[in-house]
């Protein structure tokens, strides 16, 4: 079991590990809110269900699409012996597609590198908040500003009309996977941090109520 329980006052603090344990992610632990929306709120979490959806099936597609060219260039050279230069610049596509569709992907459902050894050290439900939004808000920072130069070089790319050596495709369809990657985790990394100010909200209104 690894989802180890600490009390501290009347809260409880989690350590998960969303790799080793079964049990279902703590709240804190999903950039989606799990409370009933109102208002424009229903709308916004509505339309990122169907942009999930989309980026779900998109890197399914993309990883179908990468096994079978694998397989069909192996037929090809080894089999037909006449392999296709094409074939690999396509996997290299669809390879970085999949890459950044899942480091987005990744934020939403916070599977993506983090550290838990603020909970082994602070037990004050509040403090354990205010870390992790302080911490939502770097790495939006730093996402927004990884994405300005993806953005930027994509552009840069496509002003020059640069094209694949082999198949003649536009290189702005490479460089478009890091604009949505990081616009992808500068959105959800500002989810977790709307959440997370929310959550440190309450725990400072019950640290008010114990006082």
């Amino acid at each position: 079991m690894t989802v180890q329980k600490h009390t501290a006052g009347d809260s409880s603090v989690y350590n998960f590990d969303p790799d080793l344990s079964d049990h279902p992610a703590p709240p804190h632990l999903s950039a989606i809110p799990e409370d009933k929306p109102q208002g424009i709120e229903r709308f916004l979490i509505k339309f990122e269900q169907i942009l999930d959806w989309i980026f779900r099936v998109l890197m399914i597609m993309a990883g179908l699409g990468l096994s079978f060219l694998m397989f069909g260039q192996i037929i090809m050279r080894y089999v037909i012996e006449s392999p296709f230069a094409g074939i690999e610049e396509a996997a290299v596509l669809l390879g970085v597609w999949i890459y950044f569709l899942g480091m987005g992907y990744a934020t939403r459902v916070r599977e993506h590198i983090h550290g838990g050894i603020v909970t082994l050290i602070i037990t004050d439900p509040y403090k354990i908040n205010m870390i992790r939004f302080a911490g939502s808000i770097i790495s939006m920072t730093a996402a927004c500003i990884f994405g300005y130069f993806a953005f930027k070089y994509a552009l840069f790319v496509i002003d020059k009309g640069r094209m694949s050596i082999n198949l003649q495709w536009p290189r702005g369809l490479w460089s478009g996977s890091m604009i949505v990657g990081f616009s992808m985790m500068a959105g959800y990394f500002l989810l977790e941090a709307i959440n997370e100010f929310r959550a440190l909200r309450k725990s400072r209104q019950a640290r008010c109520h114990q006082e």
